[in-house]
């Protein structure tokens, strides 16, 4: 196969689709032959007008595919009409596909050591029966001599067919053009593709895409790195190619190409913003001086309550524990105008609710005390309820209710009046039996939280439109059903944000268009995320080990619970070892999408979908181990609800039923969709979720409203069980094959 090609501004180009470039690939694949395939863009194009030498490494490239659209327009416009473009992490996508299908092993070099486990986790999901036979995240510095024979022997002895290099452009084009003659395998430049997939960054709409738009998005997401490459670079591409239409005298393309940089320009925000330091460490730290770089500020709080920041700026925080709160009374002004409030680069942030009270007083041999507490107010009928949150020596100490059921890492509040109460503490282990364990003692309830002192989480006057990113929040005195961190009303992100080790909920999500991304809210004492959110998007984020002070898991405690919430999306999630079920959706939810995430330990149910629920869509996902607490220990649990697909999925090794769905007279429920499962070794402890596949109905005609295709058992059995109430009746085993309108083969 060869795909014809032309030369734009002296780069060679190759015009093909998805289907004609992953063939090319899988040819020389089969046949174990050393190629090199680059992806090219403006920023390729651009590289090789400024170096000869890179000019030459792309040009000697045996394919080169359009990734951008700029390119494609030239190729359409220089006789190439049936060029598309041929997006590098579609492209990804589209060759692992191909090589599971015909067996052909896949290598990973490039990324980090946390973007390599999320992609080939990912991948996992994705392609089952993939092989990646090979994988290394390098160092950010040249290989020594040693360490490249390392790698070519490591490739080759894991019998590599296609090997994705990710360490960006264009590095990885020279390293695959100096390796071509030493790797016997298709080595394919892949840039982001790792993170993209990973979740770790996003990927642009595809009408922008389309639109030659991409770039923007691009710039928008991380304007630091590469408002360079674009300023630079786009303009420059622009006249180039102008010149070289006029030179073929094709006049139509000056309009199309011009276009969508036109557009943009229009759309672009005027540049207003401003930037603003915190520095805890900085010797000429003050919160009286102006917040530049040189003359920081010293506390977070400072420069948010004397509202300097307008949508647009950027406040960026330096290495320190920040024992605040961040409670900003203006939020941004809409996707291009976010209130930005993060970690500078390199450096590691946290936010603590929590103050340091001193050394405890020995009170026995293994418990110490601190006399004298003023207590924090008391709210509920139970004493889980309780706000207090203590840390010694770092660690953060369950509570107790009881003075007789102290342990070891725990503590208890002995309440004397409401301004006088006693913490009697048992650590783990105590760093200086002479001195005592020092104490952190949790005072600030909710550690990011738009609005006035009185404006809740999801008050309709909240202000939105803020974006945070790689901040840890811990040891908030948050009560349950409050989370540490609340969004605001509208457009909020949070990227690469870890909520943990608080008392209540760790996020708490209102409003609507928010966005989490490659966070974590975890060991929380209630929830790690819980909301109430209309078109919100949680990607690669993780809620694990949460309810930590002992709620009740049916209740609102575990993972999260989502209520009344519309057009939520949850994708690459990870949810583990929760007191509760995974994720649960409770009350009127709707349109809601979970794919390629893990649910595995959790209590009760890994996903439980209740109350008038509907339109829920759960894909690629794996369920395993849930653990029975009470009545149930089910991988997937619908009750009241109904309008549920489950498709694709793994669900084994629970305790209760692999997808259980409960008749219950709150709502009538069925129509559901149980497509392309496998299951093995469900129902493990005895309970009347028993099978792998159980459904109950109130009547036959509901009972048949539910559809099963084809469900694929490890042991080649049948593990069905249908029940209906009224008259009750029970269909197991192979006896359901009877009803077609359950079960299509």
């Amino acid at each position: 196969m060869s795909l014809s090609h032309r030369h734009i501004l002296g780069m060679k180009v190759n015009s093909g689709t998805y289907a004609t470039c992953t063939e090319q690939i899988a040819e020389w694949a089969r046949a174990k032959e050393s190629r090199y395939v680059c992806v090219a863009n403006v920023h390729m194009t651009m590289e090789t007008v400024d170096s000869q030498e890179f000019s030459q490494v792309v040009n000697r490239a045996d394919l080169v595919t359009s990734d951008g659209m700029p390119l494609v327009w030239m190729l359409k416009h220089l006789g190439l009409p049936e060029s598309e473009r041929v997006y590098g992490p579609e492209l990804v996508l589209r060759v692992c596909e191909m090589a599971e299908r015909e067996g052909l092993n896949i290598g990973l070099y490039g990324g980090t050591e946390e973007s390599l486990a999320s992609f080939k986790s990912f991948l996992s999901v994705q392609f089952p029966k993939l092989n990646v036979s090979y994988s290394w995240a390098p160092p950010f510095r040249p290989l020594t001599d040693e360490e490249d024979k390392e790698v070519v022997r490591e490739v080759a002895s894991s019998d590599t067919n296609i090997l994705f290099v990710g360490i960006g452009c264009p590095k990885q084009e020279r390293w695959m053009a100096a390796h071509k003659s030493s790797i016997r395998a298709v080595q394919l430049g892949v840039g982001a593709a790792f993170d993209f997939h990973s979740g770790t960054i996003r990927q642009a709409p595809k009408w922008m895409g389309n639109a030659g738009l991409e770039w923007l998005f691009r710039l928008s997401m991380e304007p630091k790195r590469l408002w360079r490459r674009y300023v630079v670079h786009n303009p420059r591409f622009i006249v180039g190619a102008l010149l070289q239409v006029v030179k073929t005298k094709m006049w139509p393309v000056v309009a199309i190409l011009l276009l969508p940089w036109i557009l943009a320009s229009t759309l672009a925000p005027e540049s207003t913003q401003r930037t603003y330091w915190v520095s805890q460490h900085n010797p000429a730290a003050n919160d009286s001086n102006p917040g530049t770089r040189e003359l920081p500020f010293k506390s977070i709080s400072t420069p948010i309550g004397m509202d300097l920041l307008q949508p647009g700026d950027s406040l960026l925080i330096e290495s320190g524990i920040y024992r605040e709160e961040i409670r900003p009374r203006r939020g941004g002004a809409g996707p291009n105008g976010r209130l930005f409030i993060g970690a500078a680069e390199g450096h590691h942030v946290v936010v603590s609710g929590a103050d340091v009270f001193g050394h405890a007083t020995p009170y026995s041999d293994s418990l110490w005390v601190v006399n004298d507490y003023f207590p924090l107010g008391f709210y509920g009928s139970d004493t889980t309820y309780e706000r207090e949150l203590v840390v010694a020596d770092g660690k953060t100490l369950k509570p107790v209710f009881q003075f007789s059921d102290l342990h070891s890492g725990s503590f208890f509040v002995e309440r004397r009046s409401e301004t006088d109460a006693r913490i009697f503490i048992q650590p783990e282990f105590v760093q200086n039996a002479q001195s005592g364990p020092m104490i952190e003692i949790s005072k600030r309830g909710s550690l990011f939280k738009p609005g006035s002192e009185w404006t809740g989480c999801g008050d309709e006057n909240a202000p939105g439109w803020f974006y945070l990113r790689n901040i840890t929040f811990i040891h908030a005195a948050n009560q349950a059903q409050a989370g540490a961190v609340c969004l605001g009303t509208e457009g909020s992100v949070l990227d690469s944000v870890r909520v943990e080790w608080t008392n209540g909920v760790g996020i708490q999500v209102l409003g609507r268009n928010h966005e989490i991304f490659d966070s974590k809210s975890n060991h929380n004492g209630q929830a790690g995320i819980n909301g109430t959110c209309r078109n919100c998007l949680l990607q690669g984020n993780e809620t694990s080990y949460n309810n930590r002070v002992g709620h009740d898991p049916f209740w609102e405690s575990g993972g999260g619970k989502w209520i009344g919430s519309q057009g939520l999306t949850i994708r690459y999630h990870t949810s583990i070892g929760n007191e509760g079920p995974g994720i649960w959706f409770d009350g009127d939810n709707y349109d809601v999408h979970v794919s390629y995430s893990t649910f595995e330990n959790n209590l009760v149910a890994g996903v439980m979908v209740e109350l008038r629920s509907e339109k829920v869509v759960i894909e690629n996902v794996s369920i395993k181990g849930t653990r029975r607490y009470g009545w149930t220990g089910s991988g997937i649990l619908i009750q009241a609800a109904g309008n549920v697909s489950v498709e694709k999925s793994e669900i084994s090794g629970n305790e209760g039923a692999g997808i259980w769905v409960r008749a219950d007279e709150r709502f009538e429920g069925g129509y559901n969709r149980f497509l392309g499962n496998s299951f093995s070794n469900n129902g493990l402890k005895e309970g009347v979720d028993k099978a792998d596949i159980q459904i109950e109905a109130r009547d036959m005609i509901h009972l048949c409203s539910n559809q099963i295709r084809t469900p694929e058992f490890e042991d080649g059995s049948t593990s069905i069980h249908f029940e209906i109430a009224k008259p009750y009746e029970v269909i197991e085993g192979k006896e359901a094959s009877q009803y077609a309108c359950l079960v299509q083969y």
